[in-house]
C-alpha cells in the first residue's frame, strides 16, 4: 500500500496516535520532518507556556511563515526554529513569546495527550519518556545519513561528535551525574544545561542573521560565545569530553576551512543536542511546586524581598 505523506504517526505508551499534516504554510520545513523519520524521540516538559510536549529534531531551519505560538489551539502541530523542537499543544499556552512554523494537528481529542503530559511534566527527572513518529505507511528504516570522509579537520571532528551526541547519550552526562557533593550534581547539571542551551541559542540566531551580521562579526561572536560555555560546562561542570568538542567548533569557527554557516550548523545540532540530554534529568514541575511552598510559608516574604 502507497504510503499517506500527510498522515504522522505519533506512537506513545504503545498507542498510535494520528497528527494530519499541512504544509500550506511551511513546506520547507515540513520536508525536512519528514526526511528526519522515523525517528524514536525523547520526550520533554514545558519550562514557561505550559501546556505542550516537545521533542529535539536534528536539523536546522529558520522562521518560514511565522505564527504566534499563543495563536496555537489545542491539537497544533508546529517547529520551534529558534531551539529545533517539534511540539504539540493540548490546551491553550501561557503567556511567551515565540515565532514558530505550524505543521498540522493531532486528530480527534486531546484529552489522553493532557494526561498522558501531566504525568510526564511530574515524571521528568526520573524517567526518559520516548515515543516512535514515523509516517503512515511508510518504509520502517530511516535512510541513512551521507557519509563524509574524515579530513582531520576540526570541522569533521565537531560533525562526528554531533552524530554522536544524536544517536545516544554521551557519557559525559553519566559522569555528570554520578557525581556527588556539596549541592553535586544539581549544581552543576543546571548550570550545564543553561550553558549549553544559551549557547544553542546564541548560535542559531547568528545563523539566523543572514546578511544582516557580516560573517566576521559572526564568526567573533560565536567563538567568544564558546570560550564562555567551555569555561562554564568545562571549567565549572567538569564535562571534559563536552568541552573538548567545542574547543574544536572554535578552531573550525576560524580556520576558514568551511562555511561559516555549515560550521554554525554543527554548533547548533551538537550544543542543542547536549543540553536536551541533561534537561531529561532536570525535574522541572516538582521544583517549582517546592518553590511555590517555599514562597507561601513565607507568606510571600521571599517575593517581596
Amino acid at each position: 500500500m502507497a504510503g499517506d505523506p500527510d498522515i504522522l504517526i505519533f506512537k506513545v505508551e504503545g498507542v498510535e496516535r494520528e497528527i494530519l499534516l499541512d504544509g500550506s504554510k511551511c513546506p520547507a520545513t515540513l520536508a525536512k520532518v519528514k526526511a528526519a523519520l522515523p525517528a524514536t524521540v525523547d520526550i520533554h516538559c514545558a519550562k514557561i507556556a505550559g501546556s505542550h510536549i516537545m521533542w529535539p529534531v536534528p536539523f536546522v531551519e529558520a522562521v518560514e511563515n511565522a505564527s504566534d505560538v499563543l495563536d496555537m489551539p489545542a491539537g497544533s502541530f508546529f517547529f520551534w526554529p529558534e531551539r529545533q523542537y517539534l511540539e504539540i499543544t493540548y490546551d491553550a499556552l501561557q503567556a511567551e513569546t515565540a515565532a514558530v512554523n505550524y505543521l498540522g494537528r493531532l486528530r480527534g481529542d486531546v484529552a489522553w495527550l493532557r494526561d498522558y503530559a501531566d504525568r510526564q511534566r511530574q515524571g521528568q527527572g526520573t524517567a526518559i519518556f520516548k515515543a516512535e513518529v514515523y509516517l503512515k505507511d511508510a518504509p520502517a528504516d530511516a535512510a541513512p545519513e551521507p557519509d563524509e570522509a574524515d579530513d582531520g579537520s576540526a570541522l569533521a571532528g565537531v560533525r562526528a561528535a554531533r552524530r554522536a551526541v544524536w544517536a545516544a547519550q554521551p557519557s559525559d552526562v553519566a559522569g555528570l551525574l554520578g557525581r556527588r557533593g556539596l549541592n553535586i550534581p544539581f549544581g552543576p547539571l543546571s548550570m550545564a544545561e543553561g550553558e549549553l542551551r544559551k549557547l544553542h541559542e546564541l548560535l542559531w540566531r547568528l545563523w539566523n542573521a543572514g546578511g544582516e551580521i557580516i560573517d566576521t562579526e559572526k564568526m567573533a561572536i560565536a567563538r567568544f560565545a564558546t570560550h564562555a560555555a567551555i569555561t562554564r560546562v568545562g571549567g565549572f561542570c567538569h564535562m571534559g569530553e563536552t568541552a573538548a568538542v567545542l574547543e574544536k567548533l572554535i578552531v573550525a569557527l576560524g580556520d576558514g576551512a568551511a562555511r561559516l554557516d555549515d560550521v554554525l550548523v554543527e554548533g547548533i545540532l551538537y550544543s542543542g543536542r547536549m543540553a536536551a540530554w541533561l534537561d531529561l534529568y532536570i525535574q522541572w514541575w516538582p521544583i517549582n511546586e517546592m518553590t511555590l511552598k517555599t514562597l507561601e510559608a513565607a507568606d510571600n516574604s521571599l517575593g517581596k524581598a
